[in-house]
């Protein structure tokens, strides 16, 4: 029985421990130790002429706390965009201690 007890409880820690590192479904790619990526959001063309550019962002402590506003609504106030043309969003993450998210609008 204690035999079982110990296999069951590894087993256990083992899938808890791969599903940990796997993460749910995300937008983007995502390395565990590190990440640092720019992705294109399917809004507008960005062969478009802009004159304004805003940002917004917001940021993830251990996965545990998240913070602020990085919608595309909050960039386009945060730069006086009225008119998108198009926009990206940036992910910088290391170790999934600290994470910070933008979303940036190109537009006028």
């Amino acid at each position: 029985m204690k035999r079982l007890a110990k296999v069951l409880f590894y087993s256990v820690a083992v899938a808890a421990s791969v599903l940990m590192t796997v993460g749910c479904s995300t937008p983007y790619p995502f390395g565990t130790l590190y990440t640092k990526v720019d992705l294109p959001v399917a809004v507008g063309n960005s062969e478009l002429q802009w004159s304004r550019k805003g940002t917004a962002s917001c940021y993830s402590i251990l996965g545990l706390i998240a913070n602020g506003d990085a919608s595309i609504n909050n960039a386009c106030k945060n730069g006086g965009i009225t008119k998108v043309s198009w926009v990206t969003y940036s992910v910088n993450n290391i170790l999934g201690a600290y994470g910070i998210y933008t979303t940036t609008v190109y537009g006028d």
